[in-house]
């Protein structure tokens, strides 16, 4: 009988410990430390999949390692899903999906798995659904039920057996944190688990040379549950989100090791499941009010993907002993920076509420919107509108000037796609190297004391501008 080894885990970075204390010595976290007793193997064992193989490692060239199957690409049938995985799915490779429960992950992975079936062998292993669970799902879905294959069990030997027999070619394990090995005497979920299942779909993905797709949870704070070496053991990992309060959901992708980790794609959820958004700037602006003030546009960039978002500002005066200052999807530190700037040059803030928020549930962390932000203060302040078709680009500094961004090629085509004539950048850096589209002009600025004439200029023939050939 195998031996039992006790030692302590810390939960929050998977650091482990032969006694338990207080803080854990690799994060410093307290009272994180957990007992763990698993079972130390014999020598002479031949658990891993190595010695159970036969096979003996060996120095070969990297030319030895080339063949077609590791450079085919698989596609998922969804574009959007293509794209953000590089190009498909690659084969010999284990890829981890994290979100909050039903966020979609599992309707998302039954579709593919659903249009994948048709031409490789797919099996659904789940510890947390039931097959009529699943099934009647995939029948609301519109799928074939004949093609997919499903295993209900929560024991990693039981799973691992009939994978064997079975040698499906995609591999979808929902979720990493409901199946247990019994070599382990920790209960599912624990990191010592995760991290052995971990380690075994990553076996099998290389030694069977297949595709396995993990689901994972996440804490409270979003990050995936388990330890940081759960992320650094897998290929790539995706994080689903809810960009909406209602049905939009957006796949970010967090690390990819065969192609961008800043791709992004858009989904909204449907009564036939998740159906793909290929123009999300329209999606997110088609409710824009047009003639109001407090109101203007910013263009980021999420990998080689452009959105459109609106940011709307409120801005009243105060009644009360301090002013409020209220923001949804903006950091308040940014928006604080642009008020005082704003303030500098004479717009004044002090005695009124401030209220600013992106619309359709979006999030800003790019410096890019700087400027837009700016222009829709001073917007429901002054309480005049922004032209509709004014979209702005430039980072604000704390000395009021415009700095120029990245990706200027990318926005200033994705505004002039979605009807935007004019776009106002700063006159520094890259902006002078910007290629304008057809019909557009470019109107450029050097600080936040130009902006007000340029918004509110009665016509815009006196600035300078570019106007594309």
């Amino acid at each position: 009988m195998a031996k039992l080894k006790t030692h302590f885990v810390c939960q929050e970075c998977g650091g482990e410990s032969a006694q338990w204390s207080g803080k854990c010595f690799e994060c410093g976290a307290w009272n994180s430390l957990v007992e763990f007793k698993e079972a130390k193997l014999p020598k002479n064992s031949k658990s891993s999949s190595k010695m159970s193989s036969g096979e003996v490692p060996s120095i070969q060239s990297l030319n030895s390692f080339t063949h077609e199957n590791f450079s085919k690409r698989v596609s998922s049938f969804f574009p959007e899903v293509d794209r953000v995985l590089g190009g498909g799915f690659l084969w010999n490779s284990l890829l981890l999906v994290g979100g909050i429960p039903g966020i979609g992950k599992s309707t998302l992975l039954l579709q593919i798995v659903g249009r994948l079936s048709k031409s490789y062998k797919c099996l659904i292993v789940s510890g947390e659904e039931s097959g009529l669970q699943v099934a009647d799902r995939a029948k609301r879905l519109g799928l074939d039920l004949d093609s997919i294959q499903f295993l209900s069990t929560n024991n990693l030997e039981e799973a691992e057996s009939l994978i064997q027999n079975y040698e499906p070619d995609f591999i979808v394990v929902d979720s990493v944190q409901t199946l247990a090995t019994s070599t382990l005497e920790s209960s599912a979920g624990t990191i010592s688990q995760i991290r052995e299942i971990t380690q075994k779909f990553l076996e099998i993905a290389k030694s069977r040379k297949c595709i396995v797709v993990m689901v994972g949870h996440v804490t409270k704070d979003g990050s995936l549950a388990g330890p940081k070496l759960l992320e650094h053991m897998v290929d790539a990992v995706f994080y689903f989100e809810s960009l909406h309060e209602g049905a939009l959901r957006i796949l970010r992708t967090q690390k990819n090791r065969f192609g961008s980790a800043n791709e992004s794609a858009v989904f909204e959820m449907s009564e036939d499941g998740l159906v793909e958004v290929l123009n999300p700037s329209e999606q997110f602006l088609s409710e824009r009010q047009r003639g109001v003030s407090g109101t203007s546009v910013a263009a980021l960039v999420d990998g080689t993907r452009c959105f459109l978002v609106e940011i709307q500002a409120l801005v009243q005066r105060c009644f009360q002993g301090f002013p409020r200052r209220t923001f949804q999807g903006i950091d308040q530190n940014r928006v604080a920076l642009l008020l005082a700037v704003l303030e500098k040059y004479g717009i004044d803030f002090s005695n009124y509420d401030v209220y600013v928020k992106v619309a359709a549930g979006g999030r800003i962390e790019e410096a890019a919107a700087d400027l837009a932000i700016a222009a829709a203060l001073a917007s429901a302040r002054l309480d005049k509108s922004i032209p509709e078709d004014v979209l702005l680009l430039g980072e604000v500094s704390l000395t009021g000037g415009i700095r120029s961004v990245q990706h200027l090629d990318i926005r200033s085509k994705e505004a002039s796609r979605m009807g935007f004539k004019k776009i106002i950048v700063s006159e520094s850096g890259n902006s002078k190297k910007i290629s304008v589209p057809m019909g557009a002009q470019v109107l450029k600025i050097k600080n936040i004391a130009q902006l007000k004439d340029q918004l509110w200029a009665k016509s815009y023939s006196t600035v300078n501008k570019e106007v594309g050939a």
